[in-house]
């Protein structure tokens, strides 16, 4: 099951434990069992060791993995019931607790109540070893810093003589020298191991350079990766287009618990042969991948944090079985999930670090067999992913830190985000960019297993290709913005060379903070609304609102609205404008609704989905990309669900919102 590398690495591990005093440091590569490092002497030993993890979730996996392998394993937190922690607490105070592994976060290890637990079995002589497990999150080089795991060196006052264990796959040489001063590890014992995984087959896919539909071109990747039969003749086909009804997509409501709950008795006697991850950045984008891919004959649900916590665990549920084979999810779908037959893991945007990368397409072929990770990438991804990155660089400027310690967490966003960007843009062997980022000895290429090695005169082809349309240098990285041909004014209000709107927020979970962003940005408008109509009632002389429509020469729904702050009238008629111009040439005319209607509700439809200029002018891109490919691609743009509105119409979802508001 393991190779002989992590076999010695545990028997000298062992060693160390039973007959010695030393603290120890392991670093693996992803999926090489970096859990059995600790899980094995933890049965050699009466008493209880423990064990921080990050999340909850993860801890979740990790206790049900124990328990399937006989450990006698629990876990305290936020969510322990009562009973359950009033069951655990009497095992932890017997003389003899049959207890094993105890799993806690580090927001917990803080506690009063725990310190109190920990002393405890430390005087009775009860407490084995402390496990550090995803090391990196105490250090401002890792890809996840997370300030609690700074406090867990505190414990050592209470217990001085019990030995630490760290664990990590992602921790570069500066890393590794943080997380040994930070847990003020004693001279620790350092295991390392090289982190190519020569059954990963790495490629990156520029988005801008593909003739047809991008979604398309990921079905058949998916198709090629899981053998997943094509012909409507095969049961897997019919399966999908019959019993397994098309995920919903961020514009429609369909009941999600049915489209999970119809996967069919005949889907599951149909299992696949192996299953695959979408990562996406965005709730909205893993739906609408998950949507494309069942359009394509492809079984797929999302997965993400706005879905209720029993429809992500069916959801979870049918994947690890291999009834669903695909999943679309944002990043935090994987952690702990130690699922071997995993042949593919796609990222449809870049991630912003190349540490981060390694770990995410690490959870592909766990079992050993060949498998692929695959990044799509695109001058509008890299553009987005600048933004963020410069957002994370602002948030840490305004901590109130040492300033060194911020210098060192700004250097090491750089540098991931830089060394991610050169993954991406620069030729090489994908697996010798992971070599050198994480300090490793070993840096031949790997011959066969990316796709630079593979072809590299096609690799070159294709950054030649990627390269060769106009670009600007911005920023202190050298980021560039992409070329727009004759529509690129309408995307920047001052022109090509305008900066980029910097925002206010971080973004250390990006999905979630655009998510709150978004709830918080819908209650500020609607508490804005009751102002205005509090206003309005105080003066019933005033001259009513103007319609939102009655500004013929603006051509803009709802030209007062001051949702985006900074956002110029003149900048959304211009956007108007050129989605006006993509349609006109798509000549989609004869549909239900006017162009000209079209236009400005396609365009209010961007307007509130923004939270800021930036995020709008993205979006608006997007949208007349799409329509101009469609027109490329000899298609009608469908423009009849755009259909002329009255006022009431179009303020009949803010009514519904606001009702709610108040409920």
């Amino acid at each position: 099951m393991f190779n002989f590398f992590i076999f010695g690495c545990l028997s000298l591990f062992q060693i160390s434990f039973i007959l010695g005093k030393t603290d120890v440091y392991i670093s693996l590569p992803t999926g090489a069992g970096k859990s059995l490092c600790y899980q094995l002497p933890a049965l050699l030993r009466t008493g209880v060791t423990v064990v921080f993890s990050p999340l909850i979730a993860l801890i979740h996996d990790q206790v049900l993995t124990c328990k399937t392998l006989g450990i006698k394993c629990e876990t305290l937190n936020s969510k322990t019931s009562a009973s359950e922690r009033a069951v655990i607490m009497e095992d932890i105070r017997s003389n003899s607790p049959s207890l094993q592994l105890l799993y806690i976060t580090p927001e917990s290890a803080a506690t009063d109540n725990t310190r109190r637990i920990l002393t405890s079995l430390y005087k009775r002589h009860l407490l084995n070893y402390f496990v550090v497990d995803e090391a990196h999150c105490v250090t401002h080089w890792g890809h996840d810093f997370r300030p609690d795991y700074l406090k867990l060196s505190h414990l050592r006052s209470i217990a001085p003589e019990v030995r630490w264990v760290a664990l990590t796959a992602t921790a570069s040489p500066n890393a590794q020298d943080d997380i040994v001063k930070q847990l003020r590890l004693n001279s620790p014992k350092i295991f390392k191991a090289s982190t190519f995984r020569s059954n990963l087959y790495y490629d990156v896919v520029m988005k801008d350079l593909l003739p047809g539909s991008v979604e398309s071109h990921v079905a058949e990747f998916v198709r090629k990766a899981l053998n997943y039969p094509k012909s409507t003749s095969e049961p897997q086909k019919s399966s999908v287009s019959t019993s397994c009804p098309v995920p919903p997509s961020p514009f429609t409501k369909p009941n999600v618990e049915d489209v999970v709950r119809n996967v069919s008795v005949e889907a599951k006697e149909s299992k696949f042969r192996g299953s695959g991850i979408i990562y996406c950045r965005t709730r909205d984008e893993c739906e609408r991948m998950a949507k494309r891919m069942t359009e394509e004959g492809i079984r797929a649900f999302p997965y993400h944090a706005g879905m209720n916590n029993k429809l992500r665990d069916d959801v979870q549920n049918k994947w690890m079985t291999n009834e669903v084979p695909v999943i679309a999810a944002t990043i935090s779908f994987g952690m702990g999930i130690d699922k071997a037959d995993v042949r593919f893991v796609v990222h449809w945007t870049c991630p912003q670090n190349l540490a981060a990368y390694y770990q995410e397409s690490g959870r592909a072929g766990r079992d050993g067999k060949r498998s692929y990770c695959r990044i799509y990438y695109s001058r509008d991804d890299r553009q987005l992913l600048n933004f963020l990155v410069t957002q994370d660089l602002q948030r840490i400027k305004a901590k109130s830190m040492d300033k060194k310690v911020i210098e060192e967490q700004i250097k090491a966003a750089q540098q991931g985000f830089s060394k991610m960007v050169d993954f991406c843009e620069k030729p090489g062997c994908r697996h010798v960019a992971f070599a050198k980022y994480f300090g490793d000895d070993d840096l031949r290429p790997c011959r066969s297993s990316c796709d630079f090695c593979k072809n590299p005169k096609d690799c070159e082809k294709k950054l030649s290709d990627f390269h060769s349309e106009e670009w600007k240098h911005i920023g202190k990285w050298g980021s560039r913005k992409r070329a727009l041909g004759e529509d690129s004014s309408f995307i920047y209000e001052d022109g090509r060379n305008a900066k980029i709107d910097q925002g206010s927020e971080g973004n250390d979970d990006a999905v979630q903070r655009m998510e709150n962003e978004e709830k918080a940005r819908r209650t500020a408008v609607i508490q804005e609304e009751f102002k205005r109509r509090r206003i309005s009632a105080q003066r019933s002389s005033a001259p009513p609102r103007p319609s939102p429509f009655t500004n013929s020469k603006i051509g803009v729904v709802d030209p007062n609205a001051k949702q985006i702050a900074n956002l110029t009238l003149a900048r959304r008629s211009a956007i108007k404008t050129a989605i006006y111009n993509a349609l006109s040439s798509n000549k989609c005319g004869g549909n239900d609704c006017s162009i000209e209607t079209a236009s400005k509700l396609i365009e209010y439809e961007v307007y509130k989905a923004s939270k800021n200029t930036t995020i709008y002018q993205h979006k608006a891109s997007q949208k007349v990309a799409s329509i101009k490919k469609s027109t490329k691609d000899g298609e009608v743009f469908d423009i009849s669900s755009y259909k002329t509105l009255s006022d009431e119409s179009l303020l009949e979802g803010f009514k519904a919102a606001s009702s709610a508001f108040l409920m």
